[in-house]
């Protein structure tokens, strides 16, 4: 499990108390990595990173399970590692990369709101970046990650039941290609301790704490990808 940017014992102010930090990396993750390993144990999954863990389980539904929990774990550790008690404001080319896709920096903030607030139940919202280098936002639910979220191929004509099958039989990827570069957790495990039901102060104190130098570094390794 990777360690995090911060130390767990001074949370992430004023965003995640010290508890809510504790009881996402030290309990939660955990506990979804443990379950990783004895799903993943004496099968072709064991050894693998999470990530190629999550993508390969994906594809298969009988998997549903293994991807679940990997899925979750990527996750939580993606949008921890993004976090941090010494926020610099972001560079001036993230600015205006930013700008570009959105109109204004202030007005990706504001999708990015609106798209968190309108998750129902629990999910992930996030900034993603595609092939051609465009960014936008998405939402994701229960604990589904942006490169496994849309099927590439929804051709009828395919005989198969998975995505797998369909990659196969055409040699293409059974996702479209996006890459997350700043994910937020809609969860309610993420949010209840420190604020209850405010989700608004939630994700308002979100961007007081945003690691844009880890963002910008994202989305360099991304545009190489």
């Amino acid at each position: 499990m990777a360690i995090l940017p911060f130390k767990a014992e001074d949370g992430v102010a004023p965003f995640l108390s010290p508890q809510s930090i504790d009881f996402l990396h030290n309990m939660r993750q955990v506990e979804l990595i443990n379950n990783v390993n004895e799903m993943t144990a004496g099968t072709a999954f064991e050894g693998k990173t999470l990530y190629d863990t999550v993508y390969a389980s994906s594809q298969d539904p009988t998997q549903a399970a293994l991807a679940n929990n990997a899925s979750q774990a990527w996750n939580i550790d993606f949008f921890l590692q993004a976090l941090t008690n010494d926020q610099q404001p972001p560079s001036g080319l993230l600015q205006q990369t930013i700008s570009q896709n959105f109109g204004s920096f202030e007005r990706f903030q504001t999708v990015f709101n609106a798209n968190a607030l309108s998750i129902f139940g629990n999910g992930w919202t996030w900034l993603v970046m595609n092939q051609g280098g465009k960014l936008s936002v998405m939402n994701t639910y229960s604990a589904t990650c942006p490169f496994t979220a849309i099927p590439s191929n929804n051709r009828d004509d395919v005989q198969g039941v998975t995505y797998s099958t369909i990659q196969r039989a055409h040699s293409q990827r059974p996702f479209v290609k996006l890459l997350p570069v700043l994910g937020l957790s809609m969860w309610q495990e993420a949010f209840l301790p420190d604020y209850g039901l405010d989700r608004q102060s939630y994700v308002n104190n979100f961007w007081n704490v945003v690691n844009w130098q880890t963002v910008d570094e994202r989305m360099v390794t991304s545009g190489n990808k």
